[in-house]
């Protein structure tokens, strides 16, 4: 769970992106019996306002805890964005752990990442989730940790400033040999395969973007390119880039030989 963007941003929203409407997300619709292979990795994405209206079915799934924690926001939209992507996530979970959504419990690893509390003999589940603006992403597999981000792509006053910030040297340099209109992808991609990378470690970006450098020209390949500057390290790492809806990029990453990707977006709950 995050904030709404750990990006500091300025200017008007991507034109991409329609505030009234809301996102057009581009996946297809997540087949009625989903079933996870070791080598696969499933992402789920949903247009948060398309679930508003259900907020209180979705709240209702939540533990005890969470639904304290929705008390406290002090916006009536805010509080709805959490219950909706609380709940949703209990509901993909539970097709694969064949569980009541309510009946999921949760738990903090070691660095403080969401993780499912296994029962005995249980078979691991990984999951991660990412937010931004009105899309929530979840990402599950069996075969590793797994580290997911999300962003919405909106104007930045001081590019360059705020590259030189968080990025390495040789990221920032890349990015501003771009054009001008390929700069802000390039920054957003760059942005969330290092975000992706470090919660699939557990750590977040507490720990430094700059610790982890990845490719950031379109032409090159997603991939890790050192971390904390080994390189050796770097082609255990794969990096999924994706978008579920214009004006939207994200990244999934984990430690492990590349895992079979398939992407769907979640549809309208039953009432």
């Amino acid at each position: 769970m995050r904030r709404d963007s750990n990006i500091p941003t300025g200017g008007q929203a991507c034109p991409n992106v329609s505030e009234d409407a809301g996102p057009l997300l581009q996946w297809p619709v997540a087949p009625t019996t989903v079933r996870l292979e070791p080598g696969q990795l499933h992402i789920w994405a949903a247009a948060l306002n398309e679930f508003v209206s259900q907020a209180p079915i979705l709240g209702s799934l939540l533990s005890p805890a969470e639904q304290a924690r929705a008390e406290k926001f002090k916006f009536l939209e805010h509080r709805n964005h959490y219950l909706v992507r609380h709940g949703l996530l209990r509901l993909i979970l539970s097709r694969y752990l064949q569980q009541h959504p309510s009946a999921i419990h949760f738990q903090h690893g070691p660095k403080g990442k969401p993780e499912l509390r296994r029962k005995e003999n249980s078979l691991p589940l990984f999951f991660n989730t990412s937010h931004s603006a009105e899309i929530t992403v979840c990402a599950v597999t069996s075969a590793c940790p797994i580290g997911v981000d999300v962003e919405r792509t909106r104007q930045i006053p001081d590019i360059e400033g705020i590259a030189r910030r968080f990025f390495l040297p040789r990221e920032t340099q890349t990015l501003m040999a771009l054009s001008p209109e390929s700069r802000l992808q390039a920054f957003y991609v760059c942005w969330v395969r290092k975000e992706a990378f470090l919660k699939a470690t557990g750590e977040g970006i507490s720990a430094g973007l700059a610790r982890v450098e990845v490719t950031v020209a379109p032409h090159e390949k997603p991939m890790v390119v050192s971390i904390a500057g080994e390189q050796r390290v770097r082609e255990q790492w794969q990096l999924h880039p994706f978008s579920p809806a214009p004006g939207y990029v994200g990244c999934v990453a984990y430690r492990n030989a590349p895992l079979v990707l398939s992407q769907w977006r979640q549809a309208e709950i039953a009432t």
